[in-house]
């Protein structure tokens, strides 16, 4: 309880609270409890700014009582008073701080927060769970948003007893994908989370943008076994069953291009963007660019962070993190006359026979130098579906 008397005992009282209230605030139950918790912070930072101008004067008025370690007065008083400057500067810096909350509580009392929507009856799902290293894995499918499949999973640590579950795990548009691969897709995002925990222990002071999307025993349980998330990335459930089957490269691209090509997976689908590819598919003569020049695969060569999609006999290769998109055809199939109808005109920085294993090895390597692994425009890919939702 305050005292109203001891700056001291109020001081510590009140660190202890805003640590609490950092910590309450991780997640709301209810987003209408904002505007309240919006309330009182405002106060809070008025009675901040008055404490900085009463700090200040407290070293003003006790300059004369002031001295430095050797006994020297002129150098406490000096030190005393640029201490009150920059608590006065501090305070003028508040201000900016108060008018910020003060509209930011404007615009949340516009809003009228509505009931969460029923989750769906889970007690049928079909689940998925898997062990990668420390962690127990399970995923299930939870309430669309919009087009975005949505998944809920739950991390558990069976060592420790810890668990966090989420439903908040994107992956596809239109119609759901299996749970062994929105496994899949969480062990990436899990991936990118302990090579960012690493990153900050071997930097100290340093952050990346994937700081906190899991909480730390997460982060640090998926450092410390990379090994078994990667294995998990690696399994693709959703690719075909490639038994005597090879695959030819049509083409390979990266940058703007690519870009193009995941706005129409993002606005209309995997097969609209197949569709939009096969237009660079000339058939035997495609056929005989990748044999020349050894874009032929016995698997769709699939990154660590490439989702795929296949419509007849073609295989979609493609990341949004890592702006690239492939598309391989399966070897001695025809191209699709109604999928091939018309040719798409080539990009100068593409070839109809694609890029093969070194201009892609190339590419990933010049995107992933740098802390932040998922660089693709990450405010922009958050709201189209292309990025962690987390």
């Amino acid at each position: 309880m305050p005292t109203f008397t001891h700056p001291v005992d109020d001081a510590a009282e009140a660190s202890q609270a805003l640590r609490g209230l950092a910590h309450a605030t991780r997640t709301f139950a209810d987003p209408a409890d904002t505007y309240a918790v919006l309330g009182d912070l405002l106060a809070g930072v008025r009675s901040l700014r008055q404490v900085l101008d009463q700090l200040a004067a407290a070293h003003i008025g006790g300059r004369s009582r002031a001295h430095d370690d050797a006994g020297n007065q002129t150098a406490g008083a000096t030190a005393a008073l640029a201490a009150a400057d920059e608590l006065h500067q501090a305070g003028t810096l508040l201000d900016a701080v108060h008018d910020r909350v003060d509209a930011a509580m404007s615009q949340s009392g516009r809003i009228a927060w509505h009931p969460a929507p029923e989750p769906l009856d889970t007690s049928g799902a079909v689940r998925a769970t898997v062990q990668a290293g420390e962690l127990t894995l399970t995923v299930w499918p939870d309430v669309p948003l919009g087009e975005h499949q949505r998944y809920a999973y739950l991390i558990q640590h069976p060592a420790t007893g810890q668990s966090i579950e989420g439903r908040d795990l994107f992956t596809g548009t239109g119609a759901p994908v299996s749970p062994a691969r929105a496994l899949r897709e969480l062990a990436v995002f899990l991936s990118a989370a302990g090579d960012s925990r690493q990153y900050a222990l071997d930097h100290p002071g340093d952050h990346t943008d994937h700081d906190g999307a899991f909480p730390e025993w997460v982060a640090d349980a998926a450092r410390r076994d990379p090994d078994s998330l990667a294995e998990l990335i690696d399994h693709d459930p959703d690719l075909p069953d490639t038994t005597d089957r090879r695959w030819v490269s049509v083409v390979f691209l990266q940058g703007e291009d690519a870009d193009r090509v995941l706005d129409i997976i993002d606005r209309d689908g995997t097969d609209a963007a197949i569709d939009h590819l096969t237009g660079y598919d000339f058939g035997e003569e495609t056929t005989q660019a990748a044999l020349e020049n050894g874009y032929v695969y016995d698997t769709p060569p699939v990154g660590t962070l490439d989702r795929t999609a296949t419509h007849g006999t073609y295989t979609l290769t493609y990341s949004p993190f890592l702006s690239h998109v492939s598309l391989l055809r399966a070897h001695h199939a025809a191209p699709d006359p109604e999928l091939g109808a018309v040719a798409a005109p080539a990009p100068a920085s593409a070839s109809v026979s694609a890029a093969g294993t070194s201009e892609r090895a190339q590419a990933r390597t010049r995107r992933s130098e740098g802390k932040d692994w998922f660089a693709r425009r990450p405010g922009a890919s958050a709201s189209q579906g292309r990025g962690l939702a987390l």
